[in-house]
């Protein structure tokens, strides 16, 4: 093995170690005393003898975090349906139907991205009021699609241009309509897109407090991010509790990677043959 490639590796796994260390640290806060934590010099790699899993069985007893997860669930999952249909759609008119006045559309779409969150909250707060849409979870799952939208669109539109126009063509040619086409043809070249927008999605719905700070009001809507603001008090947190929680928090998004790594890595040649 050569000496450019020895580096490479060990960059790599520098740079792993790196990104992956304060999970590592959630875990040890997890399972370890507060006292060890508060200690002038906390060990970086615990005595097997102090490690305890109570932290994570006084979460549940503490809070309702099954709640609190199964709602931002049901947020996340309603997000990623949404922003996928929407995005794949308007990807596909941005690439394929564009005009003048389709571009001017797209870059209006992509500017509200660009406006803050924060900027956001109160507009669609008093709209949801209108409507009667505040303190449910329709309204968490409309303002992230709102938010995720503009640029998983774009993004889509990325993966539909580096699919050739000619597919498409051939297909009508042998008597396809556009839908069907659009259907049979081009939307399994872009599942690698379709992949990259749901985790894109996923990530950001389950992850939003701005929204569900604002527009759920009680406990019976509380999310995951919310929820995990009350192990700290005024003058004190639960360390422990607070990062098994964490911990929990984060394996969904490990799931959804998981289940949607295969889309990601699919090959862009898939479905290009009758």
């Amino acid at each position: 093995m050569s000496r450019s490639t020895v580096l490479r590796y060990g960059l790599i796994v520098a740079i792993i170690v790196v990104l992956l260390f304060p999970v590592y640290w959630m875990a040890l806060t997890a399972v370890l005393p507060t006292r060890e934590l508060l200690s002038p010099s906390p060990p970086l790699i615990p005595d097997l003898g102090s490690i305890s899993f109570e932290s994570f069985r006084r979460v549940f007893e503490l809070r309702p975090v099954g709640r609190w997860m199964t709602n931002s669930a049901i947020v996340t999952a309603g997000t990623v349906v949404c922003a996928v249909v929407l995005a794949t759609m308007a990807g596909y008119s941005l690439s394929r139907l564009a005009s003048k006045i389709g571009l001017v559309v797209g870059y209006s779409l992509f500017a509200v991205r660009l406006i803050p969150t924060t900027l956001l909250v109160i507009p669609l707060f008093m709209m949801f009021s209108q409507v009667e849409l505040n303190n449910t979870l329709r309204s968490l799952i409309i303002a992230n699609t709102v938010v995720i939208v503009p640029f998983a669109a774009w993004l889509m539109k990325s993966f539909f241009d580096s699919i050739p126009v000619e597919l498409e063509e051939a297909a009508m040619v042998d008597g396809c309509s556009r839908l069907r086409s659009f259907l049979t043809i081009v939307l399994p070249l872009a599942r690698p897109g379709i992949g990259a927008v749901a985790i894109f999605s996923g990530i950001l719905a389950w992850g939003d407090f701005t929204f569900a700070r604002t527009l759920i009001q009680g406990d019976a809507g509380t999310t995951v991010t919310v929820g995990l603001v009350s192990f700290v008090g005024e003058y004190t947190a639960d360390w422990g509790a607070l990062m098994a929680a964490g911990l929990l928090s984060i394996a969904p998004m490990v799931i959804l990677f998981i289940l949607l790594e295969p889309l990601l890595i699919s090959g862009l040649t898939s479905g290009s043959v009758k």
